[in-house]
């Protein structure tokens, strides 16, 4: 949760400027500190190291590889160790040519878990049984890119991390260094925004509410087309308010919701309708630990003042808990960011 927090409240107060155009392929290690949490409720920090290669695709889009070795995942004295190979996907609603750039990270990967029974490196009597399982892993969350002229780059990312068949659905900071190198890509570069957003959950059915506001990031860029195309990324304080499990009702997910926007635009602004799906990764113990899906379209507005967009928006939702159980709610907020084009 910090580190979703920290990488929303650093998109909050980022000052978009305008640097040197970018090499478009860059190469260096990784380093990420992962938390678990146990059965109790208590959590776990463990480090990784890897490398992170990438090659900039488009005006708004970077694709990466990635590989990152956990030596030590074990929160119950046991062994557990996790090798990850990822295919990344970053969205820069404003482009990689900026001093800083934000974006949406999205990952694919296989995940190689090696796990050692717990109990019988603690009873001398039993052989310790040992499982190697290859798994598919997905990752999805935050972060901030900064340029250093064209030589080199960094990353700081927060993101949800689960792999499905195993104990680990996680919060993950990860801390990128590369060196740029290749040409420079030229392009459009149409125009992109991000801004901190606010919202809250009305309930409609289920048995899954809202205990708190929710707080995140909304990323939004024009297309060549007549649509926009929007990402919102939540931190989303959840409680069960029916068969509450012994290991309490509270959770807590991470939301992430990209959607397609058709819209007009009057002079003052923008109205338009959208719709996509829905990713809940939740990383709290509890019965929906792991990711649940759905879908989610609304409407909403931006309104024009000066050099600022402020964006009123509701959705219906629609999530699927893991118990096959339906939730729907209707998701209220508000955002502010730097306004498409500026001024005028």
């Amino acid at each position: 949760m910090r580190a979703i927090l920290a990488v929303a409240a650093a998109l909050s107060m980022v000052i978009v400027s305008t640097g040197h155009a970018q090499n478009r392929f860059r190469i260096g290690p990784t380093y990420s500190s992962i938390s678990l949490e146990d059965l109790s409720g208590a959590s776990h920090s463990f480090p990784s190291w890897g490398g992170t290669a990438a090659l900039i695709t488009g005006d708004e889009s970077e694709i990466g590889l990635s590989v990152a070795r956990y030596n030590d995942l074990s929160t119950d004295h046991g062994v557990r160790r996790l090798t990850l190979y990822g295919l990344d996907s970053y969205y820069y609603p404003v482009g990689t040519r900026s001093l800083v750039a934000p974006f949406a990270l999205t990952a694919l990967g296989l995940a190689r878990v090696t796990e050692v029974d717990s109990l019988c490196l603690i009873v001398l009597s039993c052989t310790a049984h040992t499982s190697a399982t290859s798994q598919l892993a997905l990752a999805f969350g935050l972060g901030v890119r900064v340029n250093v002229g064209r030589a080199a780059a960094a990353t700081v990312a927060g993101r949800f991390l689960e792999v499905p068949g195993s104990q680990i659905q996680a919060l993950e900071a990860v801390a990128n260094a590369s060196v740029t190198v290749g040409g420079v890509r030229n392009g459009e570069f149409l125009d992109g925004t991000v801004g901190p957003a606010a919202s809250f959950l009305i309930p409609i059915s289920g048995s899954l509410h809202g205990r708190a506001p929710f707080v995140g990031a909304r990323f939004r860029r024009d297309t060549k087309k007549a649509g926009t195309v929007a990402v919102q990324i939540d931190l989303a304080p959840l409680r069960i308010t029916s068969g509450c499990p012994s290991t309490g009702c509270d959770e807590t997910a991470v939301l992430f919701a990209p959607a397609y926007e058709a819209s007009v635009r009057p002079a003052w602004g923008r109205v338009y309708g959208e719709a996509g799906f829905l990713l809940a990764g939740v990383y709290s113990q509890g019965p929906d630990r792991g990711i649940a899906q759905g879908a989610q379209g609304g409407v909403g507005a931006d309104f024009y003042s000066g050099d600022l967009m402020w964006n009123l928006n509701g959705r219906l939702l629609w999530l699927q808990r893991n118990s096959g159980e339906n939730v729907f709610g209707v998701q209220v907020g508000a955002s502010l960011s730097p306004r498409i084009g500026g001024a005028r």
